[in-house]
């Protein structure tokens, strides 16, 4: 089994918070970790590789904005054969050797996440079309059951996107883990 785990770190620019995603993934004995809203700018080196995640696949933005990484633990039996990013940060797509497993990091923007996840689910179909793992941050509920959790009531922009993200969902034949 492998154990993956998704963060949004909002930003890896200093070593305090580096350190604490780097507890963060070691104590949670991860596999695979998905990072999202990494903020290094292109032209940078991502300073996160240490012995545990020796390996890094990532991708930025112009600025320092957006960002997406894939970190397979050093255990981890992950060979990278190819790799699709996007231009604006916004996600990574490996195709692996982990049992013939794409992986996809996603980062979505903050408004118009449907007609953006449609488009890079399409993507994903067209040059990978098989199970996959797909981690990330969607900016949306998946189900407001979730919402809920906070004690926030959703409003009917929310309830709406999170109509449309399930039948986008459906659509895909994407599954939640946690809740198969």
């Amino acid at each position: 089994m492998i154990k993956c785990l998704s963060l949004n770190v909002k930003g890896l620019n200093s070593n305090t918070k580096r350190n604490l995603a780097l507890n963060e993934c070691r104590s949670q004995k991860a596999d695979i970790v998905f990072l999202q809203e990494t903020h290094f700018d292109r032209s940078g080196t991502f300073k996160f590789a240490v012995k545990s995640f020796p390996r890094i696949y990532s991708v930025s933005a112009d600025r320092k904005i957006a960002g997406s990484a894939v970190l397979p633990s050093a255990n981890c039996p992950l060979q990278v054969e190819s790799c699709v990013s996007d231009v604006n940060g916004r996600f990574i797509i490996l195709k692996t050797t982990l049992r013939g497993t794409p992986l996809c990091n996603i980062y979505a923007p903050n408004k118009a996440q449907i007609p953006f996840l449609n488009k890079v689910f399409l993507k994903l179909t067209q040059c990978l079309p098989t199970a996959m793992i797909i981690g990330g941050d969607f900016n949306l509920f998946f189900s407001m059951d979730r919402m809920s959790i906070t004690g926030t009531t959703p409003t009917h922009s929310q309830r709406r996107l999170s109509r449309l993200f399930g039948r986008l969902v459906r659509k895909f034949a994407l599954y939640d883990l946690p809740y198969i």
